[in-house]
């Protein structure tokens, strides 16, 4: 008969361990390095580019709505003050309470001579 030779400790029996997951019967499960994830590098995964890219795409149109209605508001802040002018030069009178044609014709000549530019 052969001498037996000594065992060691994780390789009962000689026999290789069966894999990273499996643990010998004999040794205690080390459950740290299974918790922890990998360190991030510094290359984004894909679901951080698809939110990065519908950020800036939500910012570029958040842009272009502030744009637009800026844009809107000088418009009609323009025409509240040409209207104003309009109604201020029709609504004039006298004492007796009559017109004053004056202001009229100047806002006419203003309005032809506008035509005329385009």
């Amino acid at each position: 008969m052969k001498p037996r030779s000594q065992k060691t400790q994780g390789k009962p029996n000689g026999r290789p361990s069966k894999g990273p997951g499996k643990v010998a019967h004999n040794q205690k499960p080390y459950f740290k390095n299974k918790n922890q994830q990998n360190p991030k590098t510094d290359k984004p995964n894909k679901p951080e580019i698809r939110n990065l890219k519908r950020q800036e795409k939500a910012s570029q149109e958040a842009a272009e709505r502030e744009k637009v209605r800026a844009e809107r508001d000088a418009r009609i802040k323009a025409y509240k003050h040409k209207r104003l002018e309009k109604t201020k030069a029709i609504s004039k009178k006298t004492q007796k309470g009559q017109p004053l044609m004056k202001d009229r014709m100047q806002l006419l000549l203003k309005q032809i001579e506008e035509m005329k530019r385009h």
